[in-house]
């Protein structure tokens, strides 16, 4: 087995995935033949997520803090990521916390991580490492440091 890829987990996962596509499909085939489409369908929910990140070991962020952790998760991932993903892979790959909600953790250390320049905020809402917009700094650093006109 190739080290850091569980295979019995990932194929459990896909098993479990596969169960769940068979239970929407069995809906719809129900509703189809009545005729009766007045109740959404059931949303499956993954167990893990192993699917979602399959880049992540599940022991990735195992003693990282959590700043730490989501600058290794956005150079993994090396796009920008909505704060409920960065919190779902933060718990995929292992990150250790006694919080109930990791997103009440997460969340505010985003916003701790862009007041000292270390991750941007973009106007879709996602997260990014400040290192990777460098160009609208520059520009602010130059305007910041004229000396205003007298």
């Amino acid at each position: 087995m190739s080290e850091g890829t569980n295979y019995e987990a990932l194929l459990s996962e896909l098993v479990e995935e596969r169960a769940n596509l068979d239970r929407m499909i069995a809906w719809v085939q129900r509703r189809i033949d009545k005729g009766d489409f007045s109740v959404p369908p059931p949303t499956p929910q993954p167990s893990s997520g192993i699917l979602r990140f399959p880049r992540l070991r599940p022991d990735q962020f195992f003693k990282m803090s959590v700043p730490e952790a989501i600058r290794a998760f956005l150079n993994i991932m090396k796009r920008p990521q909505s704060a409920r993903d960065i919190t779902d892979a933060l718990e995929a790959g292992g990150l250790s916390h006694r919080a109930q909600d990791l997103y009440q953790t997460v969340f505010p250390t985003l916003q701790r991580m862009k007041g000292k320049g270390e991750v941007d905020k973009l106007a879709n809402g996602e997260w990014g490492l400040a290192e990777w917009y460098t160009a609208g700094r520059r520009t602010e650093v130059e305007n910041s440091s004229r000396e205003p006109d007298k």
